[in-house]
This record gives C-alpha cells, structure tokens and sequence, in this order.
C-alpha cells in the first residue's frame, strides 16, 4: 500500500534529493538520501510502500536503503505513516 512516512528533512548532498532521518519502531534514527519527487517537503514525509502492519508497527519499504541497516525494509511505528 502507498503512503508517506513522517520524517525530518535536509536539503541532500546532490541537486534532486534531500536527505531524511526517521526513527524505527524500536527508537533507532535512520537515515537516507530521497529524490525530490518522492518528498512532500512542505509536510516533512517521504513515499513509501507498506508491507504489513501488526500491533502498532508497520513494515515499510523506504525510496533507498538506509545507511544505519543496510536496507529499505524496515519497522516503524504506524502512527508514523500516513495512508493515501
């Protein structure tokens, strides 16, 4: 399911992307490089898909992986995430 996930945002290294920073649902802070047309930068929210939910917490799948793990699934709370 498409939808935005709540998050910090700063301009990126290069010109396009911005570089975002969220926390995971067991309080770890990740961050990644997004392309601007996967940003809604005036409400702070990057695209993702989600791909299950269980009690309070949603799977995502972010627009790149992120540098702490490696990856671009990962856990976040789902009062983070922001169905469309």
């Amino acid at each position: 399911m498409s939808s935005w996930l709540k998050c910090s945002l700063e301009p990126g290294m290069l010109p396009g992307e911005y570089a975002a920073e969220t926390r995971t649902s067991d309080g770890r802070i990740i961050s990644l490089f997004v392309p601007e047309d996967m940003v809604r930068a005036d409400d702070r929210m990057i695209f993702v898909h989600v791909l299950k939910e269980d009690s309070g917490t949603s799977l995502v799948r972010l627009p790149s992986p992120a540098f702490e793990v490696s990856s671009q699934t990962v856990r976040v709370p789902t009062s983070a995430v922001v169905k469309t």
